[in-house]
């Protein structure tokens, strides 16, 4: 179906209408953003009824919905993947933790909270391995070394991750015997 000169007018008509009014226009999209918070804040505060009723599987699955339902400039995505973590690690299921601390990461970073992400890889990192899975400890470990050089970072973070990279794990230092 060709288009005629009285459609062409129309889109033209829009276009300019929506360019002349856009505090309009994106007054349209606030509103699914606004729902979003909301529904993500509902989520993380039952994630937390569930853990002090002791269900942290439950709570871990709530705290994820949340940190998805969150824009990546919301320093709470990052707190809720990581408390989805350590609640998942509580009850055992190590791979979930993992991946909930690399997710956390990538949130961090995304908002450009360089120090956050590299402690969060380096977490994960820990946990791989705890599960002896070496591919997943490089890859980690050397995103959590690519963001302690980065010039973005102060010294006083760079130094906090590299001294959390020089440490052994506590396992480490328990079967490791010291000298007198």
């Amino acid at each position: 179906m060709p288009s005629t000169f009285a459609d062409r007018l129309a889109a033209a008509g829009v276009l300019l209408v929506t360019l002349a009014f856009p505090a309009s226009a994106s007054a349209q999209y606030q509103l699914p953003t606004v729902i979003s918070s909301f529904k993500a804040d509902s989520l993380h505060e039952a994630a937390e009824g569930l853990v002090a009723a002791h269900r942290y599987r439950d709570a871990a699955r709530l705290h994820r919905r949340s940190a998805e339902l969150r824009p990546a400039e919301d320093p709470l995505g990052f707190r809720c993947l990581s408390e989805a973590a350590a609640l998942v690690y509580a009850a055992g299921d190590r791979s979930a933790a993992r991946g909930n601390l690399a997710s956390a990461a990538d949130h961090a970073l995304a908002r450009g909270d360089l120090r956050n992400a590299a402690m969060a890889y380096l977490d994960a990192a820990w946990i791989a391995q705890e599960q002896r899975n070496h591919r997943q400890v490089y890859e980690l470990g050397h995103r959590a070394e690519l963001l302690a050089e980065s010039p973005l970072l102060g010294s006083s973070d760079r130094a906090a991750i590299m001294q959390r990279i020089k440490r052994p794990t506590l396992a480490m230092r328990m079967v490791t015997p010291t000298s007198p």
